[in-house]
C-alpha cells in the first residue's frame, strides 16, 4: 500500500474523531451559557438548574467503562456510529424540550451517548497510528479539539443564546453530527472488527468500576450543593472509595479482567491519566470563575464573555504543535508533563491578580494566553501516551480511562474551587463587616440622612453591594492561587512517578513504532 492510499483513510478517521470529540467536550459547558435563558423560558426554579449539567457529567463520567466496552465488542465503527445516532437523538429532544424533566433527561441521554463516542474517538486514533510519523500530527490536532472544547463550547453557546436562543444549543449538535455521521460512514470502513467477548464478561469488574465511578462523581456533585461535611457527600464519597477498592481487587483477581491492571500501572499512561485529570481540573475550575467574574462582576454578555476565551484556546492550540513535534520528541513526556503544569502555575498566579474593574487586557489577556499555553503542552501527548503500545482489543478500555480522568478532574474542579470561592468570599464579608457599616454610617451621616429613609436604604445596599462584589472577586483570585499549587503538585507528583518506574522510561522516546512493540509484547507477556 502506497503512503498516499494509507494517509487519505487517516485523515478521514481524524476528520471524524475531531468533530465528534468536539461536540462530546463542548456540551460540557454550551448549555451553562444558555441556562438563564432556559431558566426564563420554562419556569423552574435556581435550585434545579444544577442538574443540567449534573445529569450530563454524571452519566458521561460513570458510564465510560461501560462505553469502552462496547467499543470493543460492536467494533469502532458500529459504536462510533451507535454513539453519533444516540447523542444526535438526544440533542432533539433536548431542544425541544418544554420542561426541566425533559431537559435533564435528554441531558442524561447525551452523556450515555458520549460515554460510548469518547473512548470509540481515541481508540479510532490509536489504532489508526500506532507507531507512525503521522501520530504526532493527528494527536496534535485532536489534542487541540479535546482540550480547546470546553472554551469553545462557551463561545458557541454565547453566540448561539444571543441570535438564535437558548435551544440552537441543543439543536447545533444535529447537523454537525449528521455530517460526522457521513463521513464515518465512508471513512470508518476497515477500522477495528468486533470481538467475540460476551458482554456480560467480568460483569462483577464492570458494575463495581461504574458504580465507584457513579458515586464519587455524583459525591463531588453534592459537595458543590450541600458541602464537603454533608452525610450525603460522605456517603458518597465513603462508598465510591470502598468500590474503588473492590474494584481494584476484582480486577487483579479476575481470569479476564475488564481493566486490565497493565493499562493502569504503566508509567507513560498513569502520568497521562494523572495529567489529563488535572487539564479538566484545571480547565473547568478556571472556566467556572472566569465565566462568572465576566458575566457577574464585569457586566459581559455571554457572546462578549464567550469570546474573551479566545486566548486560551489559541494558546493552546500553539502549544499542542509545540509540545508533539518538539518538545516530546526532544526532551521526553516527563518534560511535556512537568513544563505544562508550570506553565499553567505561573498563568494562575498572574490570572489571581483580578480587578472588580473592567480591566481583560491588563489582567487577563496575558494570563489566559499563558494557562491556554500550558493545558496544550500536556493535552495532545497525554491524549497519545494514554493509549500508546495498547492493541486495538484494550483500547477501547485505555481511552475509556483517558476520558474518566478528565470528567473527573473537571467534576472534582468545579465542586473543590465553588466551594473554596464561597468560603473565602464569606470570610472576607465577614471580617470586613465592621468596616462596611462604618463606611455606611459615615456616608449617610455626611449626606445627613437617616439610615431607614429612602435615599439612606439605597446608599446602604450599593455599598454592601460593592463590598460583596470586592469579596467575591478577592475569593476568585484565592481560587486561581490553589489552582497554582495544585499544578506545581501535579508536576512533582509525574516526576516522582517517573523516577520510581525508571528513567529508561522518561528517556524512551527515539523510536515511536519500536517502543510501540515493546510495549504491547510487555502488556502480553503479563496478561498471560
Amino acid at each position: 500500500m502506497t503512503d498516499t492510499s494509507r494517509t487519505k483513510p487517516q485523515r478521514w478517521l481524524v476528520l471524524c474523531a475531531c468533530l465528534a470529540q468536539v461536540t462530546v467536550v463542548l456540551d460540557t459547558t454550551i448549555i451553562a451559557v444558555a441556562l438563564p435563558d432556559a431558566q426564563a423560558s420554562l419556569g423552574f426554579d435556581d435550585s434545579d438548574r444544577q442538574w443540567t449539567i449534573t445529569a450530563y457529567t454524571l452519566t458521561f463520567g460513570s458510564l465510560l467503562l461501560l462505553g469502552g466496552r462496547l467499543s470493543s465488542i460492536l467494533g469502532a465503527r458500529a459504536a462510533f456510529l451507535l454513539g453519533l445516532a444516540g447523542f444526535g437523538v438526544a440533542s432533539l429532544i433536548g431542544g425541544l424540550a418544554d420542561s426541566l424533566a425533559l431537559i435533564v433527561t435528554a441531558r442524561a441521554a447525551q452523556g450515555l451517548f458520549a460515554a460510548i463516542l469518547a473512548p470509540t474517538n481515541l481508540s479510532l486514533m490509536n489504532t489508526a497510528f500506532p507507531g507512525t510519523e503521522g501520530r504526532a500530527r493527528a494527536f496534535a490536532v485532536f489534542g487541540s479539539v479535546a482540550g480547546a472544547g470546553a472554551a469553545l463550547g462557551l463561545i458557541l453557546g454565547g453566540a448561539l443564546t444571543d441570535m438564535l436562543g437558548w435551544r440552537w444549543c441543543f439543536f447545533v449538535n444535529v447537523p454537525i453530527i449528521a455530517l460526522t455521521a457521513g463521513l464515518a460512514i465512508r471513512g470508518l470502513r476497515g477500522t477495528s472488527s468486533p470481538r467475540r467477548t460476551a458482554l456480560l464478561e467480568d460483569s462483577l469488574g464492570l458494575v463495581l468500576g461504574t458504580a465507584a465511578m457513579f458515586a464519587i462523581v455524583f459525591g463531588f456533585s453534592r459537595a458543590e450543593a450541600l458541602g464537603w461535611g454533608h452525610p450525603v457527600t460522605l456517603a458518597l464519597f465513603v462508598s465510591g472509595s470502598a468500590l474503588a477498592a473492590s474494584f481494584i481487587i476484582r480486577e487483579r483477581l479476575a481470569p479476564s479482567p475488564i481493566m486490565p491492571l497493565t493499562i493502569l500501572f504503566d508509567a507513560r499512561r498513569a502520568t497521562s491519566y494523572v495529567s489529563i485529570a488535572l487539564v479538566g481540573l484545571a480547565q473547568m475550575g478556571s472556566s467556572l470563575y472566569l465565566t462568572y467574574y465576566l458575566q457577574n462582576s464585569l457586566g459581559y454578555d455571554p457572546f462578549r464573555s464567550g469570546i474573551a476565551f479566545l486566548p486560551v484556546v489559541g494558546g493552546l492550540v500553539v502549544a499542542a504543535v509545540l509540545s508533539t513535534r518538539v518538545i516530546v520528541p526532544r526532551f521526553g513526556l516527563l518534560a511535556a508533563f512537568v513544563i505544562g503544569p508550570a506553565v499553567q502555575a505561573i498563568g494562575f498566579l498572574w490570572m489571581s491578580q483580578l480587578s472588580v474593574e473592567d480591566a481583560y487586557v491588563e489582567t487577563l489577556l496575558g494570563p489566559m494566553l499563558v494557562v491556554g499555553l500550558g493545558l496544550g503542552t500536556i493535552m495532545a501527548p497525554a491524549m497519545s501516551s494514554a493509549t500508546h503500545g495498547i492493541g486495538a482489543e484494550r483500547s477501547g478500555l485505555a481511552s475509556a480511562v483517558a476520558n474518566a480522568s478528565q470528567q473527573f478532574g473537571a467534576s472534582l474542579g468545579v465542586a473543590f474551587l465553588s466551594s473554596l470561592a464561597a468560603h473565602d468570599a464569606a470570610e472576607r464579608l465577614r471580617q470586613n463587616a465592621q468596616v462596611v457599616a462604618q463606611r455606611t454610617m459615615d456616608q449617610l451621616t455626611s449626606m445627613g440622612l437617616p439610615p431607614t429613609s429612602p435615599k439612606g436604604i439605597e446608599i446602604r445596599d450599593a455599598i454592601v453591594s460593592d463590598a460583596v462584589r470586592e469579596a467575591t472577586v478577592g475569593a476568585y483570585g484565592t481560587g486561581f492561587i490553589a489552582l497554582a499549587i495544585v499544578c506545581a503538585s501535579v508536576a512533582i507528583i509525574v516526576t516522582v512517578i517517573f523516577v520510581i518506574s525508571g528513567l529508561t522510561v522518561w528517556r524512551a522516546r527515539i523510536d515511536p513504532a519500536k517502543d510501540y512493540d515493546a510495549t504491547a509484547r510487555t502488556d502480553a507477556i503479563v496478561t498471560k
